[in-house]
């Protein structure tokens, strides 16, 4: 039942916008937010709250308009809308809030004298026990955030389904859109001394050209526990993309179904050129594995096994010389099948290094971001904190990409007999100012690799919603950051591993762990493989060299996970 009526408290009269599972008390004179309730358990979920948009073009984006002053711009039955403005001339924006079957539609129209690129919508003073985020491969942030900090999460990126949940201690409410485009989105999540603030933000598609921008998403409560909003989104989910569950996947062979662990084999490395794995080596190491774990339950992936190493030539995959070259590799291949393993080898779903002979060729496809700036891997190699370039990105979506990796792959598919393929770096996403959308061509380019070698499974890195009709299995992406592998914030207490984004994502896809998972013997291991076991991802026993032990305490209990893990398959 919709609820929606206007109510005197005091000398105070409310408009109230409801759904069953929650309520907003705006106040009928300026259209200000007062409360926000939850019917079902009688709480109020916000104390004080307040609200911003914030509009930022691309010629002052560390300088934007901060619209904060709100007054009532209309009122009928099933809605109120509010206008914000600023002290700075031609800024304006229109909330409206309507009670609909989906829950509190806010659609928002902003407004700008200058082509916008951002445009954010902030709350404050959410009285939350906790906040889980699909992000990072799953989150929860409580409480104990201190104040006066803020985390940012882009979608799909880093944000990977486009909702967010608070929780209470039973209950809550959840903000999410309904947008099957490909849009960029952002959620910031911050704390000061009253409580949560929730941003939601959506970026104009480039070119940046105009000056006004509309976009909308839901509010709504949820009764019991954080699983009933996951699963709304998710009845959405597999109608909007086509979703199929992993058994009824025609690209997630049978082989792969056994498959309860992955051995990391590392060969060239550009850091390292002593005590490689090299292909012969390789040999003697699944020899070895197999006095411990079955070949058919283990994926053998080998990053590092073409040229100088991970991305090195990038998109040439010869096997490397440095390994021992092609018939090393075509010898492993030979052993690796007669024990029962398959392969997967690590490539790179859109690198062309610049010395690569057809960069010139291919330059005018690379990635072109909203501010013209042509996009690629960099590494900081000097220490001065600035990335210096390593290799193009190139936007996946043209067709003549599409036709050199499918030669690429299909060369070593023929030659080799590989059994599967690792795409690299399929979770990023772009908006680009040049060429077809990035996140269509990202999901068309692997579909069409996969419809051209439909015995080879694909997986890749990370995982989010355009992409997860087209990878059956992805290496888990984010976790490590928590423990500064990605240079993020860091490891702290109130931020803790959540298996919200595994719950809506394992029914499609396999998780595995990242290709930079920690050796048994290093310290952080332990913490690596104690996220991975809360959300049930596969473990991943990594040999970086020859030096490296494969038995020992830490092994065992991956190999004993990975048998309980098995069950739940």
């Amino acid at each position: 039942m919709l609820i929606l009526k206007s109510k005197n408290a005091g000398t105070t009269m409310y408009k109230i916008i409801a759904t069953e599972r929650l309520q907003l008390e705006c106040d009928a004179r300026s259209g200000v937010i007062r409360k926000i309730i939850h019917p079902p358990h009688k709480l109020d979920l916000a104390k004080d709250p307040r609200q911003y948009v914030i509009i930022r073009t691309p010629q002052a984006i560390s300088d934007p308009a901060v619209l904060t002053h709100i007054q009532l711009r209309k009122v009928d039955e099933k809605s109120i809308t509010i206008l914000f403005t600023a002290d700075l001339e031609g800024y304006q924006a229109e909330l409206c809030f309507a009670s609909t079957p989906l829950g509190i539609e806010c659609t928002l129209r902003a407004i700008a004298p200058q082509p916008i690129w951002l445009v954010e919508w902030k709350i404050t003073g959410l009285q939350l026990d906790e906040i889980l985020v699909p992000a990072l491969g799953g989150q929860s942030i409580d409480k104990g955030m201190p104040a006066d900090t803020a985390l940012s999460y882009k979608y799909p990126f880093w944000w990977n389904s486009q909702f967010v949940i608070g929780r209470l201690q039973k209950g809550g409410v959840w903000l999410y859109s309904r947008d099957i485009r490909p849009n960029l989105k952002l959620l910031r999540i911050g704390k000061d001394q009253v409580g949560f603030s929730l941003t939601y933000g959506y970026e104009a598609a480039a070119p940046l050209q105009k000056k006004e921008l509309q976009f909308s998403w839901y509010l709504d409560g949820y009764m019991n526990n954080w699983q009933e909003a996951v699963d709304q989104h998710r009845v959405w989910l597999e109608k909007s993309f086509g979703l199929l569950p992993l058994s009824r996947n025609e690209y997630f062979p049978d082989w792969a179904r056994k498959i309860n662990l992955v051995l990391e084999l590392w060969g060239a490395r550009k850091d390292k050129v002593v005590n490689l794995n090299t292909f012969e080596c390789m040999i003697d190491r699944i020899e070895q594995w197999r006095q411990f774990h079955p070949p058919e339950k283990t994926l053998l992936y080998l990053p590092g096994f073409a040229e100088n190493g991970i991305d090195s030539h990038a998109p040439d995959y010869q096997p490397s010389q440095l390994l021992g070259g092609e018939p090393a590799f075509k010898k492993f291949m030979t052993a690796a099948h007669h024990l029962g393993y398959k392969v997967m080898i690590h490539t790179n779903v859109l690198a062309m290094t610049f010395t690569h002979p057809q960069y010139k060729k291919f330059k005018k496809f690379q990635v072109i971001d909203p501010f013209e700036r042509p996009q690629g891997w960099g590494l900081d190699i000097d220490g001065d904190w600035l990335a210096e370039p390593y290799f193009a990105y190139i936007n996946p979506g043209y067709r003549e990409w599409g036709d050199l990796m499918e030669k690429v792959l299909g060369d070593l598919v023929q030659k080799y007999e590989v059994d599967g393929i690792f795409l690299d770096q399929t979770l990023l996403a772009f908006n680009v100012s040049r060429g077809p959308n990035f996140l269509e061509g990202m999901r068309d380019h692997i579909t069409r690799m996969q419809k051209a070698f439909p015995k080879v499974l694909f997986a890749g890195e990370g995982m989010h919603e355009y992409v997860i009709s087209c990878l059956p299995m992805a290496q888990i992406h984010g976790l490590d950051s928590i423990l500064e592998v990605h240079g993020m914030e860091g490891q702290v207490a109130w931020r803790k591993v959540h298996p919200v984004s595994t719950y809506l994502f394992n029914k499609y896809v396999r998780f595995t762990g990242h290709l930079l998972t920690k050796h048994p013997l290093h310290p952080l291991l332990s913490f690596q493989e104690a996220a991975y076991s809360a959300i049930g991802v596969l473990p991943a026993l990594c040999l970086y060299d020859y030096d490296q032990p494969i038995d020992t305490p830490m092994t065992r209990k991956m190999i004993d996970r990975a048998n309980r893990l098995e069950k739940d398959f």
